[in-house]
């Protein structure tokens, strides 16, 4: 490709800075220098760089300093994915620009300027360049003196063409399927198919987790390349980063309320350009004075969905308390319509069953809360913790701090209360299934918790909740350090993914090969992570590749656990008998129900006549023989449970609750 030195040189210029398009037309745009070396001579407060193919024409922003004095040649390197595609010096003189000619040692400010460029000019610049969404090319601009060839600065920056994998539509989609997921997984353990809620719960809670850790990687403080950046940005919501004017007002107010000074970033895009990636440290300059903001990590994430810099923390802890507030609600209208029903038995006489052991609306409301904080807990340690370094204002600190000692505390109580009661289960009774899964109490209250692993290993809970708290830290106080942040990721995700793999540790081996698979995939994310840091100076070609292939096989490992949880939601939909799609549970949970527990099956015979049941052929229940009178702990454990079955805690929002009202009865 060859171009000659002017039309080239005022092109690059063009493909220097921010793009603000909102016609459907194509462009090519670039924003913000950095510097690629050590170097300070040039400085850039404010660039900005746009070519419309459509009318030929550059538009160009520049302001900065310059403390180099001379003529001077600049080295262009374009860089596509990596690849070092077009390489060209030029003479500054030949742009008509006496700021550069030669070059003096003041303050340098072009005021908004357009060229049309010559149609064989346009014609050389591939048609991709306008299509291919989050296209990895860079510029990389060497500066040098004319006599003598001293290298004095490297300035670069990347270019876009408004074409993105990030699309809002895509992270609705997935939050609604997800919330799909674990509504269907309620109803259908309302409706008595256990088995089925308890896999269908385990395939949703298994896609959300793994929305979340690609979110974290999108946290990351490295040098992602864009298809990561932009792809990652679609998992945020998931983490709390959700685009809401609503609560960017409600964020900001509390904070000059409480005495902190908001950012001004967004609603100083006319004077500030934000740059979302760097190869060195964090720098700012004052946004009044128009300046180049240099953005990475849980900043950079928060102003690609418009959120301003001190509205971060606040926007995920408005969203958690939002998302509350809607579960609630959702659990008093299915209260208040349990109610109605009840007093109809005949009109959906499958669910009055499942109705009966849910009548007590204040062990539902807490178990809620629990389930809640399980489920939101990553976001929690990350923004929390997070929250600490940014300091807002006091208050927000003091809602941090809480906030995360408070769900903590929660989590660590519930898993104190399952070691409790699985020890005294293997004292008494030589296996920790027993009270875990026939104790209608411990299996509604903290059956979230265990109810996805195998009966033995209940304590894999515990790695589980240590490798969050970890990670979150990790992320959150490790903004500064990549490089330290990738090498502790990678250890934790392969540890992680060993012991996974070696203990196996849930519940069917389906749910194992799908966990498995997904330490792997995370454990190739922080491979990647490790790279991008530059820790072994790769060629830029290697990180692009490495991109595109992140890009590809997350998208498709999304995509197959996507048709993973639909395909259970099918089944649990479309079947009538949907617990035959799944084999029994191979650990002994099962053992442990009311009408297999000890020798005295005549009295769960007794219990069902009692209640006019019939037996599973669909015959009546004879009158019972009885040969011995019934222990102590079968009378206790029957005044416990009011039904035969088990109570199941699939699950993972509303919670069951035997019925207090029917035990003396």
């Amino acid at each position: 490709m060859q171009l000659n030195g002017s039309h080239f040189g005022a092109f690059i210029l063009i493909l220097l800075q921010s793009l603000r398009l909102v016609q459907a037309e194509n462009f090519v745009e670039a924003t913000g220098l950095t510097q690629c070396s050590d170097s300070s001579e040039v400085t850039v407060n404010n660039f900005n760089a746009v070519f419309t193919p459509k009318n030929k024409s550059i538009s160009i922003v520049f302001d900065g300093y310059s403390a180099v004095a001379g003529e001077v040649l600049i080295d262009v390197d374009l860089l596509v994915y990596g690849y070092k595609a077009l390489t060209q010096t030029f003479n500054p003189c030949s742009l008509d620009l006496t700021v550069f000619c030669p070059m003096q040692a003041i303050e340098l400010q072009i005021p908004t300027i357009s060229q049309t460029l010559g149609s064989d000019v346009v014609s050389q610049i591939p048609s991709i360049a306008y299509s291919m969404p989050d296209i990895d090319a860079v510029v990389r601009l060497k500066l040098k003196y004319k006599s003598g060839g001293t290298q004095i600065t490297c300035l670069e920056t990347r270019i876009r063409n408004g074409k993105s994998v990030y699309q809002p539509g895509v992270s609705w989609t997935l939050a609604i399927i997800t919330g799909l997921g674990l509504i269907t997984s309620t109803v259908v353990s309302l409706l008595g198919h256990s088995n089925t809620a308890t896999h269908l719960a385990f395939r949703s809670l298994a896609f959300l987790g793994f929305i979340q850790t690609q979110a974290m990687v999108g946290m990351s403080s490295v040098k992602l390349p864009p298809f990561v950046q932009s792809w990652t940005q679609n998992m945020q919501w998931s983490l709390g980063i959700v685009q809401s004017d609503s609560l960017q007002t409600v964020a900001t107010w509390f904070q000059r309320a409480t005495g902190g000074t908001p950012s001004t970033v967004m609603t100083s895009s006319s004077t500030v350009a934000v740059v979302l990636q760097k190869r060195s440290a964090l720098h700012r300059r004052a946004a009044e004075k128009g300046s180049q903001i240099l953005l990475r990590g849980i900043e950079r994430v928060g102003i690609r969905d418009s959120i301003e810099l001190t509205n971060i923390f606040m926007t995920g802890y408005l969203f958690y308390y939002f998302i509350t507030a809607l579960v609630v609600t959702c659990v008093g209208l299915i209260l208040l319509a349990r109610t109605v029903l009840a007093k109809k038995p005949t009109l959906l006489p499958k669910l009055d069953r499942a109705i009966g052991v849910t009548a007590d609306w204040r062990p539902i409301l807490r178990n809620t809360f629990f389930r809640l904080a399980c489920i939101g807990y990553p976001q929690m340690c990350i923004l929390c913790l997070w929250e600490l370094t940014r300091r807002d204002s006091a208050a927000e600190i003091v809602l941090a701090i809480t906030m995360w000692l408070v769900t903590t505390a929660v989590l660590a109580f519930a898993a104190f209360k399952v070691f409790q009661r699985a020890i005294r289960s293997k004292q008494q009774h030589n296996t920790p299934a027993y009270t875990l899964y026939s104790d209608p109490a411990t299996l509604n209250q903290w059956g979230f918790l265990y109810i996805y692993y195998r009966a033995p290993v209940y304590y894999f809970l515990v790695p589980t909740l240590v490798y969050t708290i970890v990670k979150g830290m990790v992320i959150a106080f490790a903004q500064p350090s990549p490089v330290a942040q990738s090498i502790i990721l990678l250890v934790l995700e392969l540890a992680m993914m060993l012991a996974t793999a070696i203990i196996k540790p849930f519940m069917s081996k389906g749910a194992n090969v799908t966990a498995i698979a997904i330490t792997v995939l995370n454990s190739l994310n922080a491979i990647f992570l490790l790279v991008w840091s530059d820790v072994f100076n790769q060629p830029d070609l290697m990180t692009g590749i490495l991109g595109v292939i992140f890009f590809l096989v997350n998208a498709i490992f999304t995509l197959v656990l996507l048709i993973y949880l639909l395909v259970g939601m099918v089944y649990a939909i479309f079947l009538k008998k949907p617990d035959t799609k799944y084999k029994p549970l191979g650990d002994d949970r099962d053992s442990f129900r009311w009408s297999r527990t000890g020798t005295t099956t005549e009295l769960s015979s007794l219990e069902k006549i009692a209640r006019g049941e019939e037996d599973t052929e669909g015959h009546p229940h004879p009158a019972p023989v009885v040969t011995a009178p019934p222990s102590d702990e079968d009378l206790s454990m029957a005044a416990r449970r009011p039904y035969n079955d088990v109570v199941d805690p699939s699950l993972p929002l509303f919670p069951p609750s035997y019925d207090h009202t029917r035990r003396s009865s």
